[in-house]
Parts: structure tokens; C-alpha cells; sequence
């Protein structure tokens, strides 16, 4: 597919390298020069210097003959107008980055119905999801949503109380019907054996029904409490967001913000919780606005380092669960080290969505992780190579598993002599190298 990204930034470069690591035909524009020379020195893929929503520049690339333009700048009106020219050009399929709600409000077909957007990505929406699903089942770090909410992926850090640490995979004591699909150990990801022995600090995938997942976490994690008070730093759109849900849920929430204004709009628009006016946050503040009673802390201002201090800040005073927005690549490695339990990465997420319309038809979702891997759901069609096979005989490759299968409404964890049917969706569980493989094997 030939697919043209403008805009170079975190979102448009995760987008551009996933694209490209996928064979696709991508071209990049962007008007800023550095981050046109860093996307030529780091990617495979065409950058231009230029303006993404001039006809002109279009037309010389050939529009007529490019399949997907995806606008991802910082700018919603800059890629609405993208989006606008793109079509006028005769680019068959537009995508967009839209972050005020109005211009798009996923009740109102104004953006897909009148603008002709085929597809809008709502990235601050997306990670106070994100947070969300973590914070409504304790014990984990990560929980991804699959086969219409009815199947569930937890990703749970095995600390040094774990009763998993030290046992083979064989050995855990999971509940039926549940799975250890994926291990990530020091930033590498890979799809264990039954022999395969759990250590501290392994990131462990588990996969169950959504009902029971949380009797599964319990399995490997004694640290199961409900989340009853939450301390959030950053009243933007993804703290706010995060707030409203969170006392839908019935949770204590406390907001701090360091512009005023906005931290009076967010004491409107909550109903109980508390909001703190303060131009930064050091040890003291949290500690004298109770930190260390916080079940979790969430860092998501605009800024990486301010998140990564204060969630280091918190992390040591006390909070049993900290959160922290990453947008950029650089901080990933450090989120770890400083006491993240919880890293989010909008423009991760943002990739994620727009791999699956890319791929849409038989893909129905996909997660992506930063080590490559990937876990995806994908539908089960007559004319696939697996279609009608056992999985022990369906060729998949040593970094690959298929976690649950959803026929119709019946959730099923496999084992290898369990059969893929048409119309099956199954969630797999790939390394990076295999990604690729995997694909082909669900191709028509």
C-alpha cells in the first residue's frame, strides 16, 4: 500500500516505522528540518520538507495513485485541512489526528460523514482508556480488551512476594481456562515453553475470560486491592478524562494542575474530587497532600521529565501504583528504572489504531508493545492458510501463540489440538521477528 504521513513527530515517526517495518510504500512530509533529517537516518522510507496540505505537493507525489494519507501533525486543523485536500486529490482513504472535541465527538458523524475522514484517531481518549482498564483490575500494569470484551490480556510484573517467581510455567498455579501467553524479560519479548522459569521483574502476559481475569492475576500477584484513592498530576484532556471515569467508578480522585485557569475548569466539571492548584510538584507537596495513602499516582502533563520525576517522587513515598504518559521514545528505557509501574505511550497507541485500519477486514484489533511485539486479534476466513487446521499443525512459528479463540459468543484457550474454524477470531501473541509470518499465515 502506498501511504503518505505528514507529519514527523513522535506519532507520524512510530506510524511511518511501523508502516515501513510492515513493507508498506510510505513517504513522510514534514516542514521541520530536523525531524526531516531524523526520519531519513533512521527509517526506510521517503521524507520530504513541505507543507502536507498544499494540492500542489500532492499532486507532484502522486495522490491519485496513494492508497491512505494520514495526518498526525500537532495541529487538528492542519490535518483536517490534509484530510480535506488529500480527497479533493483523489487519495482514496484519509486518517487524522483530532484532539478538541469540537471537531470530533465519536456520538457525531460530522468529522466521517460531512469532512469525508474515513478514520479519527483520539489519542488523549485513547490513553485515559488505556489507564482505565489498568487501574479496574489492581494487580496489573496493562490489561488490552479482545473479542468483543469478552476475552482480556493482563500484564502483571512479578514482584519478589510472587508465588510464580522460581517455578516453571507448567508449575503456576493458574485457574482453568487461562493462559501465560507472552514474558518480557529485560525489554525482550518471548513466548515461553512449558519448562520456561519465572523470575523477579518478568512482565507476564496472562489470558482469560474478562470475568475471571481477576482471579487470575491473583494467581501470580498477591497485590490485588481495589484502587479506592487515585492522585493525578496533569489536568489536561487525558487527567480530565481520567477523573470524570474515575468517579463514575466511585473512586476518590484528587487532581493537581499548575495553570490556574484550567484547574478551576476541571473543579467544574467534577462532582467530588479535590483539585490542587500548584506550579510544581516536589517530595514535600505530595507527601503533606497524602501520596503515600494513594493507591495510584498518574503523571500525565505534557511534559515527559515532569511525569518521570513525580512519578519517581511518588513511587518513593509511598503511592502502591504509579502511571506515567511517555511520549517520547527517549524516556521509555528510564520509566522503569525510576519507579513507572505503568508507562503509557499515546503515540504507541496511536500506531496501533492506525495499523488496524490499515489492515482492516480481517485484523479487528491490535496492541502494540515497545520491543516489537505486538498482540493482535484477527478473524479467521475460509481461504487463510490456518483455516480448518489444528493449531500444533497450522505452522505458526516458535514466537507466536494463539491465546483464545472466540467462536461466536464461547471464549476458548486453546491447546495445540484445538481447531481454527472460518469466522473464529484469534488473539495472538507475537515477538517483532515473527510479525510478519504470522500475517501471511492469516492471508487469504
Amino acid at each position: 500500500m502506498r501511504v503518505f504521513i505528514v507529519g514527523a513527530g513522535e506519532v507520524g515517526f512510530s506510524t511511518a516505522q511501523m508502516l515501513s517495518r510492515e513493507k508498506h510504500d510510505v513517504t513522510v512530509v514534514e516542514q521541520d528540518q530536523e525531524l526531516v533529517d531524523r526520519v531519513s537516518d533512521q527509517l526506510d522510507a521517503m521524507v520530504l520538507q513541505g507543507n502536507g496540505a498544499s494540492p500542489k505537493l500532492l499532486a507532484d507525489i502522486g495522490a491519485r495513485k496513494t492508497e491512505l494519507l494520514v495526518a498526525v501533525t500537532d495541529s487538528d486543523e492542519v490535518n483536517i485541512t490534509c484530510c480535506l485536500v488529500a480527497k479533493a486529490q483523489g487519495v482514496k482513504r484519509t486518517a487524522a489526528r483530532i484532539r478538541n472535541n469540537d471537531y470530533y465527538d465519536s456520538k457525531d458523524p460530522f468529522a466521517t460523514d460531512v469532512l469525508g475522514i474515513d478514520f479519527v484517531i483520539h489519542p488523549e481518549r485513547t490513553a485515559a482508556e488505556e489507564i482505565l482498564e489498568a487501574l479496574r483490575v489492581p494487580g496489573t500494569v496493562n490489561v488490552e480488551v479482545f473479542g468483543e470484551r469478552n476475552i482480556e490480556v493482563a500484564e502483571v510484573v512479578l514482584k519478589d512476594d510472587s508465588p510464580a517467581i522460581g517455578r516453571s510455567i507448567k508449575e503456576v498455579n493458574l485457574p482453568e481456562r487461562s493462559l501465560i501467553v507472552g514474558v518480557v524479560r529485560s525489554r525482550e519479548a518471548m513466548v515461553p515453553r512449558g519448562d520456561t522459569l519465572l523470575r523477579e521483574q518478568d512482565h507476564v502476559f496472562l489470558i482469560s475470560e474478562r470475568r475471571r481475569i481477576h482471579e487470575v492475576v491473583g494467581a501470580v500477584n498477591k497485590s490485588t486491592s481495589r484502587v479506592e484513592e487515585v492522585m493525578i498530576f496533569g489536568g489536561g484532556r487525558i487527567g480530565l478524562r481520567l477523573a470524570l471515569a474515575l468517579e463514575r467508578d466511585g473512586v476518590s480522585v484528587k487532581v493537581i494542575e499548575k495553570d490556574a485557569e484550567r484547574a478551576e475548569y476541571v473543579a467544574t466539571r467534577l462532582r467530588k474530587g479535590l483539585v490542587l492548584h500548584d506550579e510544581g510538584v516536589s517530595r514535600e507537596f505530595l507527601l503533606q497532600e497524602g501520596v503515600n495513602h494513594a493507591d495510584a499516582f498518574v503523571a500525565c502533563t505534557g511534559d515527559d521529565r515532569s511525569n518521570l520525576l513525580a512519578s519517581m517522587y511518588a513511587r518513593q513515598l509511598g503511592a502502591r501504583l504509579t502511571v506515567a504518559i511517555m511520549s517520547r521514545a527517549e524516556f521509555s528505557p528510564l520509566s522503569e528504572a525510576l519507579g513507572v509501574d505503568i508507562p503509557i505511550a499515546p503515540r504507541l497507541l496511536t500506531a496501533g489504531a492506525i495499523l488496524r485500519f490499515v489492515r482492516q477486514g480481517e485484523v479487528v484489533a491490535v496492541h502494540l508493545m515497545e520491543n516489537g511485539a505486538e498482540m493482535v486479534e484477527v478473524r479467521v476466513t475460509r481461504k487463510c492458510k490456518v483455516a480448518g487446521k489444528r493449531l500444533a499443525d497450522a505452522g505458526f512459528p516458535p514466537g507466536a501463540i494463539v491465546g483464545a479463540i472466540m467462536r461466536g459468543k464461547e471464549v476458548i484457550i486453546p491447546t495445540g489440538s484445538d481447531t481454527l474454524e472460518a469466522g473464529d477470531d484469534a488473539v495472538v501473541f507475537s515477538i517483532g521477528s515473527v510479525v510478519d509470518e504470522v500475517e501471511r499465515l492469516f492471508s487469504r
